[in-house]
């Protein structure tokens, strides 16, 4: 049994497929296949009950395939640890971020990281935050930028509390007030990102009950531009955080943006990275770098 066995059978259980795990791990599908049964044979077991038109993992597979992961795992960060002994920033960096984070904060940290000439590997991934934390359990990520508490495989760095603003058009009668409050809102006029989203959720949570999940038009939105050019063509408001506020909503858009006055009208944004990641110092190094070129509309925990 070697690293090389284990890779395969948690290719196939990622792929639900032969043929797909052989061409991930750049692998005849018979030379993968031949050594998965070599593997079940030493092991005396079935990992896979193999038909000709699915694949099963067995009970004791799927555990061994779970611990297959750990070792794949810790096998990875032992060479992450003896490279970082000589040159922490040579090694590839995975970073994931969730969408209406991403955008906004990314100029700032890239900036700077290319100012200092730190780290030319570095990867972006954009996705959900359960997708993201999925891949930090799995070591497709090395940290990510949530703005949820995270489960407690993963350690986190809370760098700052950005709160919310409501965006509306000039047309609106919010115009007239001079502080908004949760109160001051209508649910039936309230735009919102789709399902998954967690700016969703938290915009559902400070604001609004459940009766605002399904709006009269039911006005789903991918992303915040999307909710933006809703809210400039008098379709509604929606909750916007901090950092994604540009100039351009208001003198070219008829967009007028107020600071929700709720005390629970922010998010926390976190560096999330698993507890065994050897590089824990470019984290901290990362975080020290966004909280020093962050603007006055947020604040530093």
């Amino acid at each position: 049994m070697n690293i090389k066995d284990l890779r395969y059978i948690t290719a196939v259980k990622d792929t639900g497929s032969f043929n797909k795990a052989a061409q991930v791990c750049n692998v005849t599908q018979p030379t993968l296949s031949g050594q998965i049964k070599k593997l079940e044979k030493r092991l005396g077991i079935i990992l896979f009950e193999r038909t000709t038109q699915s694949i099963r993992i067995t009970e004791i597979g799927e555990k061994i395939i779970e611990k297959a992961r750990n070792i794949i795992r810790e096998s990875e960060e032992i060479s992450e640890l003896a490279q970082s002994s000589k040159n922490p920033w040579e090694s590839p960096l995975k970073i994931g971020i969730i969408p209406t984070l991403g955008p906004y904060l990314l100029p700032r940290f890239l900036k700077q990281l290319k100012k200092f000439n730190k780290i030319t590997n570095l990867y972006f991934v954009e996705d959900m935050t359960e997708s993201l934390i999925d891949q930090l359990n799995k070591s497709k990520l090395d940290a990510a930028f949530l703005t949820t508490t995270p489960p407690d495989t993963l350690n986190e760095i809370k760098l700052f509390d950005e709160p919310f603003w409501i965006a509306f058009s000039s047309a609106d009668p919010l115009e007239r007030l001079q502080e908004v409050s949760a109160q001051d809102l209508d649910p039936e006029k309230i735009l919102l990102l789709n399902d998954g989203h967690c700016l969703r959720d938290q915009a559902l949570s400070f604001c609004f009950n459940e009766k605002a999940s399904s709006r009269r038009f039911d006005t789903r939105a991918t992303s915040l531009e999307t909710l933006i050019n809703l809210v400039s063509a008098g379709e509604g408001y929606t909750l916007v955080p901090a950092l994604s506020i540009q100039s351009a909503w208001t003198t070219d858009m008829g967009i007028i943006v107020r600071k929700l006055h709720s005390p629970e009208a922010t998010r926390t944004i976190r560096l999330v990275f698993r507890k065994t990641f050897p590089r824990v110092m470019i984290i901290n190094e990362i975080a020290k770098l966004i909280n020093s070129n962050l603007p006055n509309t947020v604040k530093l925990i």
